[in-house]
């Protein structure tokens, strides 16, 4: 769900009975109508947020995006019994959701992706996969069908096989190959190789990769999928 700054800017605030009922709501029942709604109340916070720290526009999105993914994680820890404002309590959450983007943005370098594909992958499939990152990683090795309807096939749980297919879908065809192709494959295509098939730089191809797997997240933890499952 992408807010722009003029909807951020323009959505009607919520009091303090509003947005305890709708948290209370998610929290409890993982109602994604109610999240949405607290989340589209409190975006101006997230795009306050990436323009103070960030006021360059080439990587903003992106900011923007892990600050959102921080305001779910808001949602889903706070504590309904303290005498606070919710909007104070997820201040910090997307702070620092967001200084852990700029973090990695800055730490960015030009490593081949063979020096590090088993850590890489292992790690980022052993967030999509829970508790059963063994049978993913064993899921990988055929390339029919896709990598991540093998990933779908054998995991354990129900729940987080419709959720990934979910979320997988509302990524576009390009976001949705880079994903399997630099995060879900046992080795992983290159940053060269994929960017010459693709027929983009490696810069748009980092760019397309990073803002895919952020709208991932986003839509993993936008259904239920504990943080603690993504890493």
């Amino acid at each position: 769900m992408a807010i722009s700054f003029a909807a951020a800017r323009n959505a009607p605030l919520l009091d303090v009975e509003q947005e305890r009922v709708l948290i209370r709501r998610w929290q409890a029942d993982r109602d994604r109508a109610a999240l949405e709604v607290v989340i589209i109340a409190h975006a101006r916070l997230v795009h306050a947020c990436a323009m103070r720290l960030r006021p360059q526009a080439n990587d903003r999105d992106e900011l923007i995006a892990e600050g959102m993914v921080g305001l779910i994680r808001a949602a889903s820890r706070f504590d309904l019994k303290r005498d606070v404002r919710f909007s104070t309590y997820a201040h910090w959450w997307i702070l620092n959701s967001v200084m852990r983007a700029i973090a990695h943005l800055n730490s960015v370098v030009d490593v081949p992706a063979r020096a590090r594909r088993e850590a890489v992958t292992l790690k980022r499939v052993e967030s999509l996969a829970g508790d059963h990152p063994c049978d993913v990683v064993e899921a990988m090795h055929c390339p029919e069908p896709t990598p991540e309807e093998r990933m779908i096939a054998r995991s354990a749980n129900a729940r987080l096989r419709q959720v990934i297919v979910e979320a997988m879908g509302e990524l576009g065809d390009v976001e949705r190959e880079v994903v399997v192709s630099r995060n879900l494959r046992q080795v992983p295509d290159t940053i060269e190789d994929l960017a010459f098939r693709l027929g983009v730089s490696r810069e748009k191809l980092r760019l397309i990769e990073r803002r895919a797997m952020s709208r991932l997240k986003y839509g993993l933890l936008t259904r239920g999928v504990t943080a603690a499952q993504l890493g």
